[in-house]
């Protein structure tokens, strides 16, 4: 699966399947997934070139542009670097600022805010008529806020911006509309929604001392299943220290992962969503009457809390430190992580690989990862003045994002010292491959994976059927908000 990353994204929305269908592909297998890599290859020597360039005319801003970013440097990196550090991606984000002012005679600024848990200071601006910003950042879980406020401007408002050219990722995209109207969109200048991606990192020691399978055989077969997972993690389990109780302080785990991360990871995997949109692209709760989702969930819990995978003494612990130490010591076979973090495991002293979730059964046509709340959503505010400067700029900084900073990031940043084999290199081609963005995850994560599962599987609450009954008509209320204003 060795191929350029060009081609890869050009793949991506050929492969995913579409956010606004009831039914997921899961369900109506159309390949093998064991196949996938081939399918890709075969593709990638029969498609024509794809035309990468930009096509915004020759121009003069006159003015300064000025971003707002929420201030989450903990997460992921900023848009624009102001200065040379010798580090790859560093330095490309540099050289697309430079590029941006030399071509449209501007400077280009950031602006970071702490208010990053709510909508209301870009709201406040908007309402006070203040144009400082000409493009403002959010935390995508506060998108719907900023349509029902009327405070965006949406993208095919905004001249000069192409949403169907490959730089701005087409398979999220079609998550993301509302009515078939895109209020905001991922393109390839704003690294936070490959940061959020979502992969398993596996400790290579413990796959050769336990005599387990190769995960890497397994993905390429299409046999990386949710049960293969379980057995593997099952086998490595141990009260190392012999008092009768497992701790993350001593004991051998199979799986580490935040709690409120583990739900989302597997339904997504198996192709499910919480939230889908229907023939008229508006978003509808897709969990109460949705058999299958109920089986994954169930299956989860099953091989998590009565198997024993998953480290549940998990209480008050920084998750990534310890995350990180447990693996270090090979005493988590499994661990789950964010792109972002992957280069935290740079200095342990353990080998490593890394590979999808798995598929949830044999009539799973592809593998999916997940892409979490906390990626940024770029929005031109209805104040904007220029909003074809603003849409100018955003074009060209896809555009030569996708050509410049994505391979850095892609090619040095993961696959030469982050990921420490081709094979793992070949998986991460896998994973961006095959991204997918659940509303009921981002959007409105608060009330769906925050509001209701987080705390479910953190106490063990099977429940489904009662809990989702419960909140189900506040669900819907808070859904219809959106549908009603953008229906009519």
């Amino acid at each position: 699966m060795k191929k350029s990353i060009l081609v890869l994204l050009i793949l991506c929305s050929v492969l995913l399947c579409a956010c606004s269908e009831n039914k997921p592909d899961a369900e109506n297998p159309s390949s093998d997934p064991g196949t996938a890599a081939e399918t890709v290859s075969e593709a990638a020597e029969t498609d024509p070139p794809v035309d990468t360039a930009d096509h915004v005319p020759e121009m003069t801003f006159e003015k300064e542009m000025n971003f707002l970013l929420p201030d989450v440097s903990w997460l992921t990196r900023d848009i624009i670097t102001d200065d040379i550090k010798g580090e790859r991606v560093n330095d490309a984000q540099n050289a697309m600022k430079l590029e941006m002012e030399n071509r449209f005679g501007t400077t280009l600024s950031q602006t970071f805010t702490g208010d990053i848990w709510s909508t209301a200071y870009i709201t406040r601006l908007v309402k006070a008529g203040d144009d400082s910003f000409d493009v403002c950042y959010s935390l995508d879980l506060y998108a719907p806020g900023y349509i029902l406020g009327d405070a965006v401007t949406p993208y095919t408002d905004v001249e000069y911006i192409d949403l169907s050219r490959v730089y701005w990722d087409q398979s999220i995209l079609k998550c993301m509309t509302v009515n078939g109207t895109p209020y905001f969109a991922f393109g390839a200048y704003d690294l936070s929604y490959y940061d959020f991606t979502h992969s398993i990192v596996f400790n290579k020691d413990m796959i050769a001392a336990y005599n387990l399978d190769d995960p890497y055989a397994l993905v390429r077969n299409g046999a990386w299943n949710i049960d293969k997972f379980s057995s593997m993690a099952r086998s490595v389990i141990s009260d190392l220290d012999g008092d009768g109780t497992m701790t993350r302080a001593s004991d051998s785990w199979g799986f580490m992962s935040e709690p409120k991360q583990v739900l989302p990871n597997f339904w997504i995997s198996a192709g499910e969503l919480s939230i889908a949109k229907d023939a008229k692209d508006l978003p509808y709760l897709n969990i109460s009457g949705n058999d299958r989702f109920f089986t994954i969930f169930d299956k989860v819990y099953a091989i998590m809390w009565d198997d024993g995978v998953w480290c549940s003494d998990q209480k008050n612990i920084d998750h990534w430190p310890e995350t990180a130490k447990m693996f270090s010591e090979s005493r988590a076979l499994f661990i789950d992580e964010i792109f972002y973090r992957l280069n935290e495991l740079r200095d342990v002293e353990v080998d490593f690989g890394i590979i999808p979730y798995p598929l949830f059964d044999d009539q799973q046509a592809e593998y999916y990862s997940r892409v979490e709340a906390g990626a940024r959503i770029g929005m031109i505010p209805v104040t904007n003045k220029h909003p074809e400067y603003a849409g100018a700029l955003l074009e060209a900084m896809s555009s030569y994002g996708y050509n410049n900073l994505i391979p850095e990031y892609y090619e040095v940043a993961l696959k030469r010292r982050t990921s420490r084999d081709s094979e793992s290199a070949e998986m991460l081609d896998l994973i961006f491959e095959t991204r997918r963005y659940d509303l009921g995850d981002t959007w409105w994560c608060n009330e769906l994976r925050d509001g209701l599962f987080k705390n479910m599987f953190a106490e063990n609450n099977r429940n489904l059927a009662s809990e989702i009954a419960a909140q189900e008509k506040i669900i819907n209320k808070t859904l219809n908000k959106v549908v009603d204003k953008l229906s009519n």
